[in-house]
């Protein structure tokens, strides 16, 4: 079983919280995918699933910090 994560207000963070869709390891593959040159927001967003602007927050580590 997952660790739960939380923040300071007791909040579920990052992969452990509930209506999170993209796992550790996805986030960490976006991130290197992109600093490779791979691809951009949106060719990241339809690999993983995921909105446009929540994969340019991932990847400018504006969400999902701890990943």
């Amino acid at each position: 079983m997952q660790k739960i994560t939380r923040n300071h207000t007791n909040h579920r963070c990052g992969a452990s919280h509930q209506r999170a869709k993209l796992t550790t390891e996805q986030v960490s593959a976006m991130r290197a995918e992109y600093e490779a040159g791979v691809g951009g927001y949106e060719y990241l967003a339809a690999k993983y699933g995921c909105g446009v602007s929540t994969a340019r927050d991932i990847v400018k580590y504006r969400t999902r910090w701890a990943s």
